[in-house]
């Protein structure tokens, strides 16, 4: 039965692209701009993982716990365990947990202040003009990442280190063999966590509810002394660091390559299908275009993966245009 093993690994891609989908969301939802370089901000926080997990440790000058962290009684269990394990799985991950830290610490704060950047000077400084101006500048900015990118980084595909351990699991579900990679599935719970976090924290925290006042009415919540202006700049960083660790699992995953910049298209086909307003309608439009994805790539092959899910977007918009739990704008007179 293929079925389940393709329906759960479209749920593990769709988690994935439920915490892609977040930035572009908190963007929207405070600027009422579709952030259409989300991709490349992804990108870059790739790089970065790359650059402090890998590059810089290996480097002549670095520290020692962080360049060849071992602990003894790590490599002594190493010797023990059996090859291809989960507990040997484990012992090779270890010794990499300080490249990981400080490598998910150097993206998501190299992420944050290139959000900043974006948004006080070339965001902020559009503020009263149309969202036109400010779309077509994300636009822009693809090129200029793009561009910024290949100053910095060679084109070159390269591996990082998973943020979890990687063991292979073999689960019998009703006599049918399933398999599941330890990194993948921590991936889904880590996306999910942080998913529920964020929601549960724009609903009860102050700066949650700033940030849904700003995005029902701008002028107004100007007039109830509410900081328009820093509402945004928390919005970009929700942006930047969803973005930063979904840059680090997708690298993982996939290498670090420039084609990562062209995932956010795709994420944005998501967020249109669940609604740009609504963080419940796009968690459940990944899951179901996760899981779209999966079954049209087990039925019909590969080729038409890429194509399955706009049809679905179509199809939604067509009877809802808002998305699945978007909300229509009414314009009062």
């Amino acid at each position: 039965m293929q079925f389940a093993q393709f329906v759960i690994n479209g749920l593990m891609a769709g988690a994935l692209y439920a915490l892609i989908a977040i930035g572009i969301v908190a963007v929207y939802k405070s600027t009422r701009v579709v952030n259409f370089a989300h991709g490349y901000m992804i990108m870059i926080g790739a790089y970065l993982y790359y650059t402090f997990a890998v590059l810089i440790p290996d480097m002549t000058w670095a520290p020692s716990w962080l360049s060849s962290w071992t602990p003894e009684w790590v490599a002594q269990a190493r010797v023990g365990a059996k090859m291809f394990s989960p507990t040997a799985a484990l012992y090779d991950w270890i010794p990499n947990i300080p490249r990981i830290v400080f490598g998910l610490a150097g993206a998501i704060i190299g992420s944050g202040l290139l959000a900043l950047f974006i948004e006080r000077y070339l965001m902020r400084p559009l503020l009263g003009q149309s969202n036109f101006s400010m779309i077509m500048v994300t636009v822009g900015l693809i090129s200029v990442l793009s561009g910024f990118k290949s100053l910095l980084w060679t084109g070159d595909a390269a591996s990082v280190p998973h943020l979890t351990p990687n063991p292979a699991f073999r689960l019998d579900f009703f006599g049918t063999p399933i398999f599941i990679f330890g990194a993948n599935f921590m991936s889904m719970i880590i996306a999910a966590l942080i998913f529920g976090f964020i929601v549960y924290w724009l609903r009860h925290s102050s700066a949650g509810v700033a940030i849904r006042a700003v995005s029902e009415d701008q002028s107004t919540a100007y007039s109830m002394g509410i900081n328009v202006p820093r509402v945004f700049a928390q919005a970009w960083l929700i942006a930047a660091a969803t973005g930063a660790v979904a840059g680090a699992v997708l690298s993982a995953r996939d290498g670090v390559s420039p084609s990562l910049g062209l995932f956010g298209f795709s994420v944005l086909a998501i967020v249109l299908m669940g609604g740009l307003d609504s963080f419940v309608g796009v968690f459940i439009a990944a899951m179901l275009v996760g899981v779209l994805e999966a079954l049209v790539q087990w039925q019909m092959g590969g080729t038409w993966v890429e194509i399955a899910p706009y049809v679905a977007v179509l199809i939604v918009i067509l009877i809802r245009p808002h998305g699945l739990m978007g909300q229509p704008e009414v314009e009062r007179i």
